[in-house]
């Protein structure tokens, strides 16, 4: 049971740690915040937020992006026009941030860089034993 427990908490520390800066890296700015059927609570400034189906809803743009436990839930076409959708929604230089579960979506560094670069300048790719997340600006 201390294995599971310890495990847990390293976890949830790494999840902390990444909510934390993902908080830090959107304060301020006007954000579209696109959720998967998993995805828990942020207590990031989100001023729309709304689930993957009813993104063709949104119709304004926004300064930046959060998406969280999205693309584990979609096949490798699916990412992709996900990705376009979401980004015609943020405006050419908006800060964007991904992040999903390691196993769910993309697995290494060289595949989530592959996947965002033709969306990305500055792109930051960061993976941990659980959790990996991905900061950019829209190209």
């Amino acid at each position: 049971m201390a294995k599971w427990r310890d495990s847990l908490e390293r976890r949830f520390t790494e999840w902390r740690l990444l909510e934390d800066a993902v908080e830090d890296t959107l304060a301020g700015r006007r954000v579209l915040r696109v959720a998967g059927p998993r995805a828990p609570r942020l207590k990031t400034p989100v001023s729309v937020a709304v689930r993957q189906a009813e993104l063709g809803a949104v119709e304004e743009k926004f300064k930046a992006g959060l998406a969280c436990f999205c693309l584990g839930e979609l096949t490798g076409e699916e990412r992709m026009t996900f990705l376009n959708a979401w980004h015609a929604r943020l405006e050419s230089g908006a800060t964007v941030v991904l992040a999903d579960r390691r196993g769910e979506g993309c697995e290494t560094p060289a595949q989530l860089r592959d996947l965002f670069t033709p969306h990305a300048k500055a792109l930051n790719v960061q993976v941990g034993p659980t959790f990996w997340w991905v900061r950019y600006e829209r190209a």
